[in-house]
């Protein structure tokens, strides 16, 4: 990655200790928030750099990981990347994903990450809705999501957790899920079970 940042201007991270606490750091993090036995679909929205999604991939082997990355320069980076590494649970999308639709083709989603996306307030209720039952929405995201979760389009998602991250304050990986609706036992005719 760091060879290929001049022309590719995938992070502004270099100097090795931070380099190493962001990028790896933060994805095992939210790693952190995931069962250990987790099988499925992992989707990186905007995958980018390879972060949070190849590490995440790594520290959970059931997951199968899809990296999405509009850009073609890009996209063709994390494949070298892949391959180099061996890393055959791993694949890439090249396309750009802004609805739900955008991503039909796929088995519903176990782990949707998204980690710098641009618009991700717009577009994450959206995608989401590719969600399995059970699945997570990981956000890594500073103090709006607070607000942002609380519109109208996040009705259909619910804050599970959130983890700060060790020496900074205003960064934190959220973990979305479907919201649960209120079961409701049936009662015939409204009444209250009695006859």
């Amino acid at each position: 990655m760091l060879a290929e940042n001049p022309r590719l201007h995938l992070t502004t991270i270099v100097a090795p200790g931070p380099f190493l606490e962001r990028h790896l750091g933060e994805a095992f993090c939210g790693a952190s928030l995931l069962q250990d036995e987790l099988e499925g679909l992992l989707v990186d929205l905007g995958s980018g750099n390879g972060y949070p999604g190849i590490p995440l991939a790594a520290a959970r082997p059931g997951l199968r990981a899809v990296l999405v990355e509009a850009s073609r320069k890009k996209a063709a980076f994390l494949r070298r990347a892949i391959e180099l590494a061996g890393l055959d649970r791993v694949s890439v999308l090249e396309r750009r994903v802004e609805r739900a639709s955008d991503l039909e083709d796929l088995e519903p989603i176990t782990v949707l990450a998204a980690r710098a996306v641009g618009g991700w307030e717009k577009i994450l209720p959206k995608v989401a809705t590719r969600l399995a039952s059970g699945g997570s929405l990981l956000l890594w995201a500073g103090p709006r999501v607070e607000v942002v979760s609380r519109r109208e389009r996040w009705r259909t998602l619910e804050l599970l957790a959130r983890k700060s991250f060790p020496g900074r304050q205003r960064s934190w990986v959220w973990r979305f899920g479907p919201r649960r609706l209120p079961s409701r036992s049936w009662q015939p005719w409204g009444g209250s079970g009695q006859s």
